[in-house]
């Protein structure tokens, strides 16, 4: 297994467990079932947002990394073109 899928595994499975632990907590916790239910949809609505700012970032550094690559690569086309007209 690669170190980035064992990353992201890990990663799964500590929010996985977070999440439960959460929802357990709150499903035995003093409070009546109609509040239980808002305090869940309210903390599946944040964590969903919280993901979403997550899957965001990484999307932009993906991005940026690349257009450097293709940057990069623009600049070696060039350089080989150049020496090429140079000859």
């Amino acid at each position: 297994m690669s170190r980035t899928r064992f990353a992201v595994t890990v990663m799964a499975t500590s929010v996985a467990a977070g999440a439960v632990g959460c929802a357990m907590g709150m499903l035995f916790a003093p409070a009546s079932g109609a509040e239980v239910r808002r305090r869940l949809a309210w903390r599946a609505r944040d964590e969903y947002r919280a993901m979403g700012r997550s899957c965001e970032r990484v999307f932009e550094r993906a991005a940026e990394q690349a257009r450097e690559e293709l940057q990069l690569g623009a600049e070696r086309v060039f350089e080989k073109v150049s020496k090429g007209r140079a000859s």
